[in-house]
């Protein structure tokens, strides 16, 4: 029987956005005490202390709240094929993964893909302010539109978005009404997840922000 004997952690980086791939073996785990964790700008991502054969303690930069925080990573689940994400505990934005590399990869894949597409609908001489914020904004976005929740109280239904640095802009191509959903914070986040729908009033420019 094939025994699998590596974990992956990606990690979201403070500095540059991008997310950092980092491998974790059962046998060296012992012996990883204060393996620090870098991405490859050089910024500082997490700390990994093992505490046990099949856990460890990661202390984790969160780029919200300008802390660190401690979470205890369970290796059984991981060398099991589970994918787990990693939370700030406060603002509950995502911090990382932890699992399987190949999953994980794929999950990578798609996301950079997603800000690509983002980075290339923006003007060059903008920058997204805040990249996790703005993926999480728009998936949540992307979310409610697949269950028909975008929409026009004009009765218009094809929604165009404008992705800004920080914020998207929905646009009515009916009656060319706007909403803005703010993307700057966690608070932003935890605003548009509590949506189930969202509606456009006709010429009306309406500003959802925090």
């Amino acid at each position: 029987m094939l025994i699998n004997t590596e974990a992956s952690l990606a990690l979201y980086c403070s500095c540059c956005g991008k997310i950092k791939l980092h491998d974790i073996s059962r046998f060296s785990l012992k012996n990883s005490v204060g393996r620090k964790l870098l991405c490859d700008c050089g910024q500082y991502m997490a700390t990994i202390n093992g505490i046990r054969h099949d856990q460890c303690l990661l202390d984790v930069a969160c780029l919200t709240c300008e802390t660190n925080h401690i979470v205890c990573v369970d290796l059984q689940d991981i060398w099991k094929g589970k994918v787990e994400k990693i939370y700030c505990s406060v603002s509950k934005l995502e911090l990382g993964v932890s699992g399987n590399r190949q999953a994980i990869e794929e999950a990578v894949a798609k996301q950079e893909l997603e800000f690509d597409s983002i980075t290339r609908e923006i003007d060059n001489d903008d920058y997204i302010e805040k990249p996790q914020v703005m993926i999480e904004v728009l998936n949540k976005i992307s979310d409610i539109a697949e269950t028909g929740g975008v929409c026009c109280s004009c009765g218009g239904h094809f929604i165009e978005a404008d992705v800004k640095p920080d914020h998207v802009e929905l646009i009515c191509m009916q009656c060319d009404g706007r909403r803005l959903i703010s993307a700057k914070t966690e608070a932003d986040v935890l605003t548009v997840k509590s949506l189930v729908s969202i509606e456009i009033s006709p010429g009306h420019l309406f500003s959802h922000q925090r």
